[in-house]
């Protein structure tokens, strides 16, 4: 499997997108490092944030939150 370079993160207020600069295949599955992502300064020192694009309107979150639950992704 190659390795994650990047993740993307929907949040109530918008889409995070960041680039991963330390990981370990093995150690992905392992508790200690599930647990190191809920902690913010250790997952700060796992990843950067390149890019963050806010929802316009509470209109427009409720619109992306139904398109990824359906799987429906409109191009911009």
């Amino acid at each position: 499997m190659p390795a994650l370079s990047h993740i993307l993160y929907e949040s109530a207020s918008g889409y995070a997108l960041f680039q991963v600069s330390l990981h370990d295949e093995v150690a992905n599955t392992t508790k200690q490092f599930q647990d190191s992502v809920a902690d913010l300064h250790k997952f700060g020192q796992m990843v950067q944030l390149k890019s963050f694009a806010p929802f316009q309107s509470a209109a427009h979150a409720l619109e992306n939150a139904n398109d990824v639950s359906e799987g429906a992704f409109p191009l911009p």
